[in-house]
């Protein structure tokens, strides 16, 4: 995957050993605008997020991109970093409550481009196919509770009705973290208090996918220099830069474990094009993420794949896909007219 200058690739959200993750609450305390698609997988929504993006970064806009946690090859959604304008397809974002206060949001929705009557015919498949993924979401949580040594049970979002935003209390979990604690996440939360003068970004830059875990920390650090800590002291070491990053206030990019989300394994600096990474950003094992999944986990992973290929194969039967691209000529330009709004 090649990295085009001004473009950031990474996960918003992520499937851990301790649930469904989403820092989606977090991020979009900073937006402004926001165009939320809403439609059946396979109704153009991730290419059309694809094609914007790309055009506007051929424009001069510098754009991040945020991978679908379910799906990493597709795409859940951009923002425009310096405009606080973003774009996100509803069907791959976490199920909650996720808009803020301040933020104009347009809804888009895809399903009139298609031909309802036909889409009807299948009405009893694509139900039975959206329980098929459900149950298997619960199941891949729980593979990866177990086989990574961790303990899990539901518990509701705790971040809505929230007057104040600090970073932890906006995350998305489906589960508990740890229980015992008088403080869940106590490290990073500790942390961030201490970076309030700096602007704190979280997120994954590590996939969950059929075939082990795709890696974005490569091409993402491609361009900023490095530094790799090694050994056993790597965390305190961490923790020992997080606090004395209090007084920079500059960007910051919080890179957290795919597995443990309470763990940061890397702290960019774009301003200063510094990196400080644990271990290698191209070797899975130092982050470990080498370990192979069990047949279970995989046989579970695959089954979800199927299951939203063949409802993605519905959908793609009965959409209109050149009115899907006439739909993007209007949005883009409707993005540009909002753009030069935001300057």
């Amino acid at each position: 995957m090649v990295q085009k200058p001004g473009v950031r690739h990474y996960f918003a959200e992520g499937v851990t050993s301790r649930g469904y993750i989403s820092l989606l609450p977090d991020m979009m305390s900073e937006w402004k605008r926001t165009y939320v698609l809403m439609g059946g997988p396979g109704t153009g929504k991730s290419t059309m997020i694809k094609m914007i993006g790309l055009e506007l970064l051929d424009r001069g806009y510098e754009v991040d991109f945020m991978r679908s946690a379910q799906d990493p090859d597709s795409m859940a959604g951009f923002s425009i970093r310096r405009s606080n304008l973003a774009m996100l397809d509803l069907y791959e974002v976490a199920p909650l409550k996720w808009r803020a206060p301040g933020i104009v949001e347009q809804f888009v929705d895809f399903m009139p481009l298609c031909d309802l009557r036909k889409l009807d015919q299948h009405r009893l498949q694509i139900l039975e196919l959206e329980d098929i993924e459900k149950r298997l979401q619960k199941e891949i949580g729980i593979r990866l509770a177990e086989e990574f040594g961790e303990k899990i049970r539901p518990k509701a979002p705790t971040f809505e009705g929230k007057q104040e935003r600090p970073w932890l209390l906006n995350i998305y979990s489906s589960s508990d973290l740890n229980e015992g604690r008088e403080e869940p996440w106590s490290k990073a939360q500790g942390a961030l208090r201490k970076l309030q003068k700096s602007k704190v970004t979280p997120f994954f830059l590590h996939g969950l996918d059929c075939e082990g875990w795709l890696n974005l920390a490569p091409h993402y650090l491609s361009d900023f220099d490095q530094i790799r800590l090694d050994g056993k002291e790597t965390s305190e070491a961490m923790d020992w830069i997080l606090s004395e990053a209090e007084q920079l206030g500059q960007i910051i990019d919080m890179v957290l474990h795919p597995l443990y989300p309470d763990k940061v394994i890397g702290i960019v600096f774009p301003q200063r094009n510094l990196a400080i990474w644990q271990g290698g950003p191209e070797e899975l094992k130092d982050q470990g993420l080498d370990r192979p999944f069990s047949s279970a986990l995989k046989n579970a992973l695959v089954q979800f794949q199927n299951a939203r290929e063949r409802l993605k194969s519905i959908y793609m039967n009965e959409i209109d896909f050149s009115r899907v691209d006439q739909l993007r000529d209007e949005m883009l330009n409707q993005i540009l007219r909002d753009l030069e709004g935001l300057k």
